[in-house]
């Protein structure tokens, strides 16, 4: 099963393509889509604004690829600019897959949240049913992060976090998957989400 990570041209990409590999993926990273892969990974570095510069006129390459059966992953910012568009550095173009947009996460009004959230959070799954969840409930996951998604369609989520407010964790629909936690940063938890990953694209 291959797998390329998409380099948008920042951030440290050595974290998820060592985790896809463990788990059995053969990996590479480049700044375009090779067109043979089974996967393709959007990870979680950069800005909103800065990815939906990167994606420009590639838009069209990974509709065509979406349309054509291709599995997506998207972590963190990845799963983020899958949505509609996003506030941060301005209001920017997402890919459109998911309705909905992202924005910063809701302050609590009893008390101010620190942001970026960094740390371990328990996934709430809130579809057993969803293979890629298998095992993932009320197990601790990763975060860095200051924005979240505000889905329309609150059918494609999967597990939820809790920080001040309840936000998508886990977001999936045909062969579209989004993480807001790092699966790559989140130890033996996030082996077993790679994992069932692997098994889900190559069913």
């Amino acid at each position: 099963m291959r797998a390329t990570v998409i380099n948008y041209g920042v951030g440290n990409l050595f974290s998820i393509s060592s985790g896809l590999k463990r788990v059995g993926f053969e990996v590479s990273v480049n700044s375009e889509p090779f067109g043979n892969e089974d996967l393709v990974v959007l990870p979680g570095v950069g800005s909103f604004s800065a990815v939906s510069g990167y994606l420009g006129s590639r838009r069209e390459v990974f509709e065509d690829m979406r349309k054509s059966g291709v599995y997506f992953l998207g972590v963190c910012l990845g799963m983020q600019v899958m949505f509609e568009e996003g506030t941060e550095g301005g209001i920017s173009k997402g890919l459109g897959w998911f309705k909905g947009k992202v924005d910063k996460l809701i302050q609590n009004n009893k008390e101010r949240l620190k942001l970026p959230h960094i740390g371990w959070e328990k996934l709430v799954v809130t579809d057993l049913t969803c293979p890629l969840t298998e095992g993932l409930n009320n197990q601790y996951v990763y975060y860095v992060h200051s924005y979240v998604a505000y889905p329309d369609d609150e059918s494609i989520v999967r597990a939820v976090s809790v920080y001040g407010i309840s936000y998508p964790a886990i977001v999936c629909s045909g062969n579209l998957i989004g993480t807001q936690f790092h699966p790559e940063k989140s130890s033996k938890v996030g082996k077993v989400f790679l994992g069932n990953l692997y098994r889900w694209v190559k069913k």
